[in-house]
């Protein structure tokens, strides 16, 4: 899939890099609901089985680090007791170093207690947990700190290897050219949501990219209706139901059989996630009164009347939210980017998928609309949900779900540049722009000056302020907040900002040459050949 071993090294090694980068650079538990994602690993580890959201607790080891560690303001509304990000660097330097020392020497055998944190991730499938609870007890004798930062480079590489194989194979089958299926994996490296999702310790690391290969498998299936192929396709809709409930929007990919007249295909497809995720599910419903792992629900939110009393004039500004926070929500913090640019991305993406829509299509890229569709209508639920929870607070659904249309969205868009000559190629060439400068921005002006105790506006003076005459500031704030230390984390930023530059010149060069223009004329004439004798594509 790629033109030559050097893009493909120079990708993974960028991914990576990222992976550990943004492991360090995170500070503890500031991942989306990490401390009760990790305390859920921590159960399976310790051998107690699984969690009950109504009883099971927290570690002590966990309950004492959340005392000890600054949070965000959103975190501290839902829990008051924890230290702000903006009162901990008010304190003086000595107690700032105090705490930071305290949190890396929380006794490991605190572990074993319960505290009195309940841990509401209880209705969670186990699939995802169950992974990350090995090298959690195999460790269990190290501190805290090193077990979260081990857990979420464990968890981020495997998503991303995982996400990657995926990738590769959607962009064979959707016949995308090499380049542009290059760009493709270039952005989804690029995306600050791809590593708040797969760098942190919960179930998205595994979520994600399952929910690619069941796309992958779903097309294989479509397009040679096999029976090995449908037992490969229902097996991986069972591991994505064991991983997250979320798949439950995918049920429906199962009409594919009987189109198909493919009836034992179709029992296969039912039986086999029935009889491996079926009795997780049952227990679910049986205790909770729920399927979903949606704690609102549980609570008592009632569906059919979130829907009823969502208002319609929220819709549309619901939706631009949720497109927003899918390319950029600063973790657990949630501080905004420049409205600006995300909009000017979203309006590419746009326009990439406005090319594809004037092209004909092949059958598989119904199959990649059909499953956009089907959690498109999942995230419309979960919004409606938060809504009624919220009493209107929050229109859209939680950024860590909206990952998985990410590979889908930028198939299609590339796919529809890749069919269009120069005017795609721009957009293409704009698209892996946009990706790198918000990563780079989000290293460089967002997260390491947030982590550090920056708080101001992050215009040009005030930056290069801070990496000028404040620099010791921003490198002690570093070395108290994050679980890296500022040697490895600024390096290694710099190390991202240098392949990403790297990357984005090869395609560049790459794109308008003569030997890829060879490539992309066949692409043009295929598709303008389809039009003419009115062919599928």
């Amino acid at each position: 899939m790629f033109a030559t071993p050097g893009p493909r090294s120079l990708i993974l090694a960028y991914a990576f890099t990222n992976v550990v980068l943004y492991s360090m650079l995170l500070p503890l538990w500031e991942g989306f609901d990490e401390p009760f994602h990790f305390g859920y690993v921590q159960n399976l580890s310790n051998g107690d089985g699984f969690l009950d959201p109504r009883a099971s607790r927290l570690s002590k080891e966990i309950a004492v680090s959340l005392y000890l560690t600054p949070a965000s303001q959103a975190v501290k509304q839902n829990l008051p007791m924890v230290t702000s990000y903006q009162e901990f660097f008010a304190w003086p330097d000595w107690k700032r170093q105090d705490a930071h020392q305290a949190v890396t020497g929380i006794d490991p055998k605190l572990r074993w207690q319960p505290s009195e944190f309940i841990n509401y991730e209880g209705l969670q499938a186990p699939l995802a947990y169950a992974v990350l609870a090995v090298p959690e007890r195999i460790g269990d004798r190290l501190p805290l700190t090193i077990r979260v930062i081990m857990l979420r480079i464990i968890a981020g590489s495997l998503g991303s290897a995982l996400l990657l194989s995926a990738s590769i194979r959607l962009v064979s089958q959707l016949q995308i050219p090499t380049v542009y299926g290059e760009m493709l994996i270039f952005c989804v490296f690029s995306s600050q949501m791809t590593w708040a999702c797969l760098a942190r310790v919960s179930n998205d690391w595994l979520a994600i990219p399952l929910s690619i290969w069941l796309l992958v498998q779903t097309i294989g299936y479509v397009d040679r209706p096999t029976f090995r192929r449908a037992l490969l396709m229902s097996s991986m809709l069972a591991l994505g139901l064991l991983t997250k409930a979320y798949f439950i929007a995918f049920i429906p990919l199962l009409t594919v059989f009987p189109l198909r007249r493919k009836w034992l295909h179709l029992l296969i497809g039912l039986v086999l996630p029935l009889a491996l995720a079926g009795p997780w599910y049952a227990r679910n419903l049986e205790r909770y009164n729920t399927i979903s792992g949606m704690q609102e629900l549980r609570n008592g939110v009632n569906p059919a009347s979130a829907f009823h009393d969502l208002k319609l004039k929220k819709v549309p500004s619901g939706i631009e939210t949720a497109a927003r926070e899918a390319l950029w929500t600063g973790n657990n913090t949630f501080r905004a980017f420049s409205t600006i640019t995300l909009r000017a991305l979203l309006f590419l993406l746009i326009i990439a998928a406005g090319l594809w829509a004037v092209s004909r299509h092949r059958l598989a890229e119904w199959v990649v609309v059909l499953y956009s569709t089907l959690f498109a209508l999942a995230l419309a639920y979960s919004s409606a949900v938060n809504y009624v929870a919220s009493q209107g607070r929050i229109s859209s659904p939680g950024a860590w779900y909206t990952q998985v249309l990410l590979v889908p969205i930028l198939a299609i868009g590339f796919l529809g540049a890749a069919r269009s000559g120069r005017g795609g190629r721009v957009v293409a060439v704009s698209l892996i722009s946009g990706f790198g400068y918000i990563l780079i921005v989000t290293y460089w002006l967002k997260l390491m000056p947030l982590y550090s105790g920056f708080e101001g506006r992050a215009s040009l003076i005030a930056i290069v302020g801070l990496y000028g005459e404040r620099f010791p500031v921003l490198i002690d704030g570093l070395n108290e907040l994050c679980l890296g230390r500022a040697k490895f984390i600024l390096p290694m930023a710099g190390l991202v900002t240098a392949m990403a530059f790297a990357i984005q010149a090869y395609f560049v060069v790459l794109l308008f040459s003569k030997a890829n223009t060879a490539e992309q004329s066949k692409c043009e004439a295929d598709g303008a050949y389809s039009r003419l004798m009115g062919l599928p594509r």
